[in-house]
């Protein structure tokens, strides 16, 4: 197969699809790798690693897209990419920002793989929470004017901070886990209560929903990372909002906290992966090589997409023009 790979124009997206390491495995898999100039550049991928990994380059979207068979995304094609690519190629990415989601062409939305074992390696949103909880608590810390952990010194010794995570998903467990390992006090809590055990597996102490605001008052950081697909619920309320310390960080991972307050302690996390693209680049080509795999046969050598598979079921799409 001629599988291909263009540079992302999604604002502020600076991930790539695939890396050297996959490049060569698909190649050596006896696979074609087209990929346009300078897509890996953002994520710390110079095209010369690339090209030593059998890579070929095309000097454009249009060229890469007209010749492939498969094509591998971060996002979905853009208004500006869709007309670059013909109806028989399939493209595989996140299809989850789309407001228009009818393409000409077919198409594998993997954020909506489903939660099953067999799925796990293939799952974007897993990989990519990781990540994104990670790095919200990085970016919280950075904009403290405090150390995180304890201090004892010979003037005297500084508590550590108290990080509160709303949320106990994929993203808040490792926020929390993070947060932990830089030495904070860590506070979790979800609607869920069975996730009480997974708060304490990662370090955090589990509050339950009727100690919230106990833990509001008291907080350093606030990161709120609850639901963020399809659509995150308000975490903090204008009520609520009045206990937090005016001295208290709020990282929005779901840009919903509460819409109703504006706040300067409230940063709007926007796209966290991205801020460590080299790391989340390499998951999510991972990933997407996994599905690769999954959908083909490598003894014939043809894609083989068993329609009534569950995975296939929940992540194809055939396209308007594809009937």
């Amino acid at each position: 197969m001629i599988i291909g790979i263009i540079k992302e124009q999604t604002k502020d997206e600076n991930r790539v699809a695939i890396t050297p390491d996959i490049a060569k495995n698909l190649s050596q898999e006896g696979h074609s790798v087209l990929i346009e100039t300078n897509s890996g550049t953002n994520a710390g991928f110079p095209d010369d690693s690339f090209h030593k990994n059998s890579a070929i380059f095309k000097n454009s979207a249009s060229e890469v897209c007209s010749s492939c068979d498969i094509l591998l995304k971060i996002w979905a094609p853009l208004e500006q990419e869709k007309n670059l690519i013909p109806d028989t190629t399939i493209v595989i990415g996140d299809f989850s920002h789309c407001s228009e989601k009818s393409f000409n062409f077919p198409y594998f939305a993997l954020e909506k793989m489903p939660r099953i074992s067999k799925a796990q390696s293939m799952d974007i949103l897993s990989s990519q929470d990781n990540l994104a909880g990670y790095k919200a608590t990085l970016l919280a810390c950075n904009h403290l004017n405090r150390c995180v952990p304890m201090m004892i010194t010979s003037a005297g010794s500084i508590p550590p901070i108290n990080v509160f995570v709303f949320g106990l998903g994929v993203v808040g467990l490792q926020a929390a886990a993070t947060a932990k390992r830089l030495g904070a006090k860590v506070f979790a809590t979800d609607l869920r209560e069975e996730t009480a055990i997974q708060a304490i597996s990662v370090g955090a102490q589990f509050v339950s929903q009727n100690d919230i605001n106990t833990h509001l008052k008291k907080s350093d950081i606030i990161i709120c990372s609850a639901g963020r697909y399809p659509q995150a619920p308000i975490l903090i309320t204008p009520e609520n909002f009045s206990l937090i310390p005016k001295t208290c960080t709020i990282i929005d991972i779901a840009n919903n906290t509460s819409p109703q307050i504006q706040s300067s302690t409230i940063i709007k996390a926007h796209n966290l992966p991205s801020q460590i693209s080299n790391s989340a680049s390499r998951f999510f080509a991972r990933n997407l090589y996994n599905f690769l795999h999954y959908i083909y046969n490598s003894d014939t050598k043809e894609l083989f997409i068993n329609f009534n598979d569950e995975i296939i079921h929940a992540t194809y799409n055939k396209g308007k023009n594809n009937v």
